[in-house]
C-alpha cells in the first residue's frame, strides 16, 4: 500500500457487521453495524460509514467474509436441492443420500476415467422429473471418478440445463477423491446457491452504488481470498469464512508468537483456533459443517454457541448456563432475557446501554440464588469463561488425538499446548481476564480487537489450489480446477507433472489477483502409483496437489514492522 492505496475489509456476522478501511498508516477507520433482517440496508450502512468521505478511486482492494452460508447450514435453512449420482459397482451411493430428492442413475467411469458403463439417459430423465415434481429448482450432479474425467457429469448436466435454475457439478468441488464428501459438498453448493446469490447481489449493488470499482475478494475457509464473482458457483467454499477471518485477524494484529490459543468472542458464538509461531493449523481433507462432511479445505477452527448476547438460564439445581441460544439483544439494550453483556454493564466493565436495566436483570437472577446483583454478574462471567474454557480444552484434546497439520507441513509427535491466549471480538477486554483465569494462561487483547475479523479479511493473501491427475496408461492429464484435460506421453513422469502444476497454479493465482512476486507454493500431496496388468507395468498414476500458501499480504507486514 501507499498513501493513495486503501483496502476495505468487511465481515458480515450474525450479530454485527464490521467494516474497516486500511491505509499506509494501518487502520484508518473502523465501524460496527448491527446485522439486520434487511441485508441490503446493513451492507449499505456498513460500507457508507467507512467510505463515505473517501475518494472511491483510492480504494484498491476489497475483501469480505461472511457467516451467512454457515448459519444457513447450522440453522437448517438450506434451499431444497435434488441430487443425481452415478457410481457403478462398489459402495452403494444410497449410504450417502442427502437432501429431499436423491437419485442414483446408471453409468460409470473406472478409477482411471475410462467409461465402464454409459449414462442411463432414461434414468436421468426420470430423476429430473421426480425432482421437479417436488417443486425443487436447483440440483447437484456427482460421479464417483469425475475428477479423473468429468464427461458423465457434463453429459447429465447437458440433459438438465434448461430445467433447473442452478446446477452444481461434483468435479468442480475439489480435485480430491472422496466420493461421500464430494456428494455432500456438491449438495451444499446447490442448496446454498440462492443464499449466496442474494448476498452477492446485495453486496455488488452497494459497491456499484458507491462507485467502488476495486478488485473484490471473498475470504475462504483456508485463510486465503478468492475473486468474489468466481464464488457464485461454489458457495459451500464460503462457509466458515468468518472463523477463518478470526485467525487471520489475530495473526495480523498480534502475530501469535509461541503456541497461541485464539478466542474470538462475538455476540452469538465464540470461534477458537490454534496458531503455532504465527502459522495456523489446517484441516486439509475438508471440514465438517453442521452434519455435512465436506471437501472444503479449511483452517482448523471450532465454534460454540456462547457469546456476549447469549441467554443466561438457571437450572433447577441452581446451576447457571450461558448459551447456546440468543434471544435478541441484552436487557441493557431493550431485550427481554439476561445475557453476559448485561453482567458486563452491571459491573461497570462496559460503558454502554441502560445500566439500570442491566442491574434489574442481575437483581432478578441474584434474588433467586441469594446473590447480590454484582455477585450474580460476576458468577455469570465466570460461568461463561468456564464453559468456553471447557470447550477449548476439548478442542485441544481432539487436535492432539490425531496428526496435526499446519498450512506448511504435518507435525509428527508434537503435542499442542498453548502458552498464551489471544482474545478478540467486541467484548474481548471485558471477558479476557475471566478467560485467562479459567484457562490458566496469560492473555492478550490486541489493538482493534473489535474489528479483527474485518482486518483479517482485508489483509489475507489471494490463494488458489489445483490437483493434477496424470495417467500415463490412459495418456491423459486432468486439472479439474483449471478445466485442463490434455494428452501426455507414456514416459511422462512426476517431475514433469510437478513443473507443469507449478506453472498452471501461478497462472491461475495471478488471474484472480495474487501478487506475482509473493507466490509461496505448498505441496499438499504427491503420490505415484504403478498400474500393473498381468505382471507387467502398464503405466503410472500421478497425483499432485499444490496450493498458494495462505498468509498476510506483504504490504501489511511491512507496515507492522515484521
Amino acid at each position: 500500500m501507499n498513501g493513495d492505496a486503501m483496502i476495505l475489509g468487511l465481515d458480515v456476522g450474525g450479530t454485527q457487521t464490521d467494516a474497516v478501511l486500511l491505509d499506509d498508516q494501518g487502520v484508518l477507520a473502523e465501524t460496527k453495524t448491527p446485522t439486520g433482517e434487511d441485508l441490503l440496508e446493513t451492507l449499505r450502512t456498513a460500507v457508507e460509514k467507512v467510505t463515505g468521505a473517501i475518494d472511491p478511486g483510492k480504494i484498491k482492494r476489497m475483501v469480505f467474509s461472511t457467516t451467512m452460508a454457515t448459519n444457513a447450514i447450522v440453522q437448517d435453512q438450506l434451499e431444497p436441492a435434488g441430487m443425481i449420482v452415478s457410481a457403478g459397482p462398489g459402495m452403494n451411493p444410497e449410504w450417502f443420500s442427502v437432501g429431499p430428492s436423491f437419485h442414483v442413475v446408471g453409468g460409470c467411469l473406472d478409477h482411471q476415467g475410462f467409461e465402464a458403463m454409459p449414462v442411463d439417459r432414461e434414468a436421468v430423465e426420470e430423476a429430473a422429473k421426480a425432482i421437479l415434481e417436488k417443486g425443487i429448482s436447483v440440483a447437484g450432479i456427482a460421479g464417483k471418478f469425475s475428477v479423473r474425467n468429468p464427461a458423465h457429469e457434463l453429459q447429465i448436466a447437458g440433459l438438465l440445463k434448461e430445467r433447473f435454475s442452478a446446477i452444481s457439478l461434483g468435479h468442480k468441488v475439489s480435485g480430491s477423491l472422496n466420493f461421500p464428501r464430494r456428494i455432500a459438498t456438491t449438495y451444499l453448493n446447490a442448496a446454498l446457491h440462492r443464499v449466496h446469490e442474494a448476498f452477492m447481489s446485495a453486496l455488488m449493488r452497494i459497491l456499484n452504488e458507491q462507485s467502488l470499482k476495486a478488485p473484490r475478494y471473498l475470504l475462504k475457509p483456508d485463510g486465503g481470498t478468492i475473486d468474489l464473482a468466481s464464488t457464485l458457483h461454489s458457495p459451500a467454499a464460503t462457509a466458515q469464512s468468518g472463523p477463518a477471518a478470526s485467525v487471520m485477524g489475530a495473526l495480523a494484529l498480534d502475530g501469535c508468537p509461541g503456541t497461541a490459543l485464539v478466542l474470538d468472542v462475538g455476540g452469538t458464538t465464540t470461534d477458537m483456533s490454534v496458531v503455532l509461531a504465527g502459522i495456523p493449523l489446517l484441516e486439509p481433507r475438508g471440514i465438517r459443517i453442521g452434519p455435512y462432511q465436506t471437501l472444503v479445505r479449511s483452517l482448523l477452527t471450532h465454534s460454540i454457541g456462547i457469546g456476549g448476547d447469549s441467554e443466561v438460564t438457571m437450572a433447577k439445581d441452581g446451576s447457571l448456563h450461558v448459551g447456546p441460544r440468543r434471544q435478541g439483544p441484552p436487557m441493557a439494550f431493550g431485550g427481554t432475557v439476561p445475557t453476559p453483556t448485561d453482567a458486563m454493564v452491571a459491573l461497570g466493565l462496559l460503558e454502554a446501554g441502560d445500566r439500570e436495566a442491566a442491574n434489574i436483570a442481575m437483581k432478578k437472577m441474584g434474588d433467586s440464588m441469594g446473590f447480590s446483583p454484582k455477585v450474580m454478574a460476576q458468577r455469570i462471567l465466570e460461568t461463561m469463561a468456564r464453559s468456553i474454557a471447557d470447550s477449548a480444552e476439548a478442542f485441544l484434546a481432539r487436535i492432539n488425538s490425531r496428526p496435526v497439520y499446519t498450512i506448511h507441513e504435518v507435525l509428527q509427535e508434537e503435542k499442542i499446548v498453548p502458552d498464551s491466549l489471544v482474545v478478540i471480538g467486541g467484548p474481548a477486554p471485558q471477558v479476557g481476564p475471566f478467560l485467562g483465569e479459567a484457562l490458566g494462561l496469560p492473555h492478550r487483547v490486541p489493538k482493534h480487537f473489535g474489528v479483527a475479523n474485518a482486518i483479517g479479511a482485508a489483509v489475507a493473501r489471494v490463494t488458489a489450489e489445483i490437483t493434477v491427475q496424470a495417467d500415463t496408461e490412459r495418456g491423459s492429464l486432468v486439472i479439474p480446477e483449471a478445466g485442463i484435460d490434455q494428452k501426455i506421453p507414456y514416459r511422462y513422469q512426476s517431475r514433469d507433472a510437478m513443473s507443469f502444476a507449478n506453472e498452471v497454479l501461478r497462472d491461475q493465482a495471478v488471474k484472480i489477483g495474487a501478487d506475482p512476486d509473493s507466490l509461496e507454493i505448498s505441496v499438499i500431496e504427491e503420490q505415484v502409483f504403478n498400474m500393473i496388468r498381468g505382471y507387467a507395468r502398464t503405466g503410472q498414476n500421478i497425483r499432485i496437489k499444490l496450493c498458494i500458501t495462505p498468509g498476510i499480504i506483504r504490504e501489511w507486514k511491512k507496515e507492522q514492522g515484521s
